[in-house]
């Protein structure tokens, strides 16, 4: 019986489409018959004799005002229509009727005070005509403009009425500051928001304006052949299609270089560098590299505006979601309710509280149970979410948008506080902007397979330090071993170097930056301070830092490091690699260096114990199984992202993974970007190239100065020379020593060039005359 009741009710309700339609339909009726009524002419109305009672009815009662119930109507019904219900339905009409009042007691008062303007709608409203006998015969006519029983308040009312109470300028200020205030309630604008769009639209329109007036001036439009030969007499210059030769023009001294100009047509010799002096990293010192006071920081006008999706039957369907959601755990036999829903760019996350003795892992099983129910691609569950009493079920949104580079460059611009280095990341799964300052990180590791989004992250973050760093304030070093993806930062005058794309260069630029680092600390020993931050904001004291035997800038800049494509890097020359990047991250951050390394395949050969210790701030893109994703972040979930953008961050100082979507930039964007900082100034290399460095002269040196020489080298220089027997087993037999120690003196005959490398079974062959002088013990003696 009560299934009966049941369906009965159902079956009364009107569908919210059917009641759209009604709505609408009575709505355009009215519509019709207020934009036909004429007060003297009853027939002429478009709608009979009911429309025009239906007009006088709205027209005495609300006057013109009768036109913004039509309005509410119109898109009440279409909402409708569309099953978009208005949220907040009894506050919002609250507001509407607030607004109809207000805009009814402001039409009167205009009525009263305007009457010329009155008269124009003299057969559209209900007008009444009144006789005067006092103090004179006189007749008037007066036209309800916001209706009869609105004007009986405002003026008819004896003593109490409106214009007795508040005069004509309290009503006009009361009423307006009501009207703005349910209207701007009603449409749900926020003032900030719009007033930074008003704000944005005046200064495009004037920076067009200026545009198209410099314009005007540089090209005067000139109308007769009178003040064509006035011009030249003036100018005393032939016109420009008189002209048969270009006039020459001076070149200019600075040069900007472009990537024809790194093309290998012709060959130089490579540069001898000898890194165990130190003059490399005193020039070194953050000494600014040209003047540049009249740089101006990239306008966001350059970027892209965001791109907004329609989100017709959005609401809807999240409720069907969580309606399905919560059927799947109750058919499995958990009894749980979804609560808040949050609807970020790219993830939906339904927040699922379970009742009293459920466990959290049971829901953690049913990932694949409830990716089937959902008909989503993939699911992640966080079982319970950190700080709440409940399980987060996060899929794929059903309307996805990009997040707008744009959009967070402008948020981060408006904040007061500023960061040191902004890397602007993207929006969280509520809608919250990520933007963390890579001073505090101070290194970070990125992972991703490809096509996973990471090589756009890369540019995201540089392109945040471009569009807010100066060149004096922030320098780069970056490492692309795939030759194209880095190479059009190369002409930047923010750039220490052209990109580097040789393993040998990226010794060479992580061995600059250890000397750097030690310079570094050096100055700040000899000041007393203990990070860049406080050597910036220091009081200079000329005496004291001229009687220093360092010679000590007036201000440091930060230092960013880009590796891209590191297992590569890591397969051509892993050993000589992992110390410099160790010693970086462990000890760089107070000088201002940091490091950001990315990478397609997070193996262990890769992302070593050593270098995942000492890079505490990760970002995991899709990944291809659980493994990968537990090297990178130490926990599982990476493989089971989206793609295109969809990435975890971990930030520093927490074991909490953040889901976000990343930011959006496109190649276009870029290079206006580029090109606007190029326009401005050319790159000022502190190295003319890394990549041409010797790899020879780079290790040779590196290792005379790091590593000790071993006590029995000399004997076995000796040993290996005059006899001409260069073997592991030889040393090992002649000097009494193990195997490791004699394979290590081996190594270090190979390195000085006295005897030849393995070739196979072949024995190693005696690089060097027996009979120099330099090998004899007593001039041995001598050198030591």
């Amino acid at each position: 019986m009560s299934k009966n009741t049941s369906f009965e009710k159902k079956s009364k309700v009107v569908h919210p489409e059917a009641r759209g339609l009604i709505l609408l339909a009575l709505t355009i009726i009215v519509l019709l018959s207020l934009i036909s009524f004429r007060f003297d002419a009853p027939h002429q109305n478009w709608l009979g004799l009911i429309g025009w009672g239906l007009g006088f009815g709205f027209n005495y009662l609300f006057g013109i005002s009768s036109y913004l119930i039509v309005g509410f109507g119109l898109w009440l019904g279409w909402k409708l229509i569309l099953n978009q219900k208005p949220i907040y339905m009894p506050s919002k009409l609250f507001c509407f009727l607030i607004l109809c009042f207000s805009c009814c007691f402001l039409l009167n008062l205009l009525a009263e005070n305007k009457w010329a303007y009155a008269k124009l709608f003299e057969n559209k409203v209900y007008t009444e005509s009144y006789f005067f006998e006092l103090p004179y015969p006189y007749s008037t006519v007066r036209y309800n403009l916001g209706g009869v029983p609105l004007y009986y308040l405002y003026k008819d009312i004896p003593t109490f009425n409106l214009q007795h109470m508040l005069s004509d300028v309290g009503i006009i200020l009361t009423f307006s500051i009501t009207a703005c205030v349910s209207f701007l309630f009603l449409m749900e604008i926020e003032l900030l928001t719009t007033g930074r769009k008003f704000k944005h639209s005046t200064i495009f329109i004037k920076n067009k304006l200026l545009k198209m007036i410099s314009q005007k001036k540089a090209f005067p439009t000139i109308k007769s052949a009178s003040e064509i030969e006035s011009l030249l007499s003036q100018r005393s210059i032939a016109p420009p299609y008189l002209q048969t030769k270009p006039k020459e023009r001076p070149e200019k001294e600075i040069k900007i270089r472009t990537m024809a100009d790194m093309e290998p047509a012709k060959k130089k010799q490579p540069i001898e560098v000898n890194l165990s002096k130190r003059q490399i990293a005193l020039n070194a010192q953050c000494v600014v590299n040209g003047d540049y006071t009249t740089y101006k920081i990239p306008p966001a006008s350059l970027l892209n505006h965001p791109k907004k999706v329609d989100q017709p039957l959005l609401k809807k369907e999240l409720k069907k979601q969580a309606e399905v959601l919560q059927d799947t755990l109750m058919s499995f036999g958990i009894e749980a309710k979804v609560g808040e829903i949050n609807c970020g760019p790219t993830i939906t996350s339904f927040e699922v509280h379970p009742a009293i003795g459920v466990k959290v892992q049971k829901i953690k099983t049913l990932e694949n149970d409830i990716a089937l129910n959902l008909q989503a691609k993939s699911i992640r569950i966080i079982a319970p979410i950190p700080g709440k009493a409940a399980v987060g079920v996060e899929i794929p949104s059903i309307y996805p948008q990009e997040v707008s580079f744009k959009e967070l460059l402008i948020q981060y611009q408006s904040h007061i506080r500023k960061m040191m280095v902004p890397l602007l990341l993207g929006k969280t799964v509520s809608g919250d902007s990520v933007i963390s300052d890579l001073s505090k990180m101070p290194h970070c590791l990125i992972a991703g397979a490809t096509g996973s989004g990471k090589s756009v992250c890369v540019n995201t973050l540089i392109m945040s330090i471009l569009m807010n760093a100066r060149p004096d304030e922030i320098k780069l070093v970056m490492i692309d071993p795939k030759k194209v993806e880095l190479t059009p930062y190369t002409n930047l005058p923010h750039m220490l170097a052209p990109v580097i794309t040789e393993p040998h260069g990226a010794y060479a630029a992580l061995s600059w930056l250890v000397k750097e680092m030690q310079t570094r600390y050096d100055i700040l020993k000899q000041l007393g301070v203990r990070n860049i931050t406080a050597f910036n904001n220091r009081q200079i004291n000329q005496e004291l830092e001229s009687s220093l035997n360092i010679p000590i800038p007036a201000k440091m800049y930060a230092i960013v490091a880009i590796i891209d494509e590191f297992a590569d890097l890591m397969m051509a020359s892993s050993s000589d690699l992992e110390t410099p990047i160790a010693r970086i991250a462990q000890m760089a951050r107070a000088v201002g260096i940091h490091l950001i390394l990315a990478t397609q395949r997070p193996s262990r050969e890769v992302i070593t114990g050593l270098i995942k210790a000492n890079f505490p701030t990760r970002i995991a893109f899709k990944v291809a199984s659980r493994i990968n994703s537990q090297i990178i972040l130490d926990d599982v979930g990476a493989e089971s992202l989206l793609g295109n953008g969809d990435m975890l961050f971990l930030p520093p100082g927490t074991s909490t993974l953040i889901r976000s979507q990343g930011v959006y930039i496109s190649d276009e964007e870029i290079n206006r970007v580029v090109s606007f900082i190029c326009n401005q100034s050319p790159p000022n290399y502190l190295i003319e190239s890394f990549d041409k460095m010797r790899f020879e002269d780079l290790s040779s040196e590196e290792g005379a100065e790091s590593a000790p020489r071993d006590m029995l080298y000399e004997q076995a220089l000796n040993l290996v020379v005059e006899t001409g027997n260069a073997s592991t087993t030889f040393l090992q037999r002649k000097l009494k020593i193990g195997y490791a120690r004699a394979a290590s003196l081996m190594d270090e005959l190979e390195s000085k060039k006295v005897i030849s490398s393995q070739e196979g079974a072949k024995p190693r062959r005696i690089l060097v005359d027996p009979k120099d002088s330099l090998l004899k013990p007593n001039k041995l003696n001598d050198t030591e």
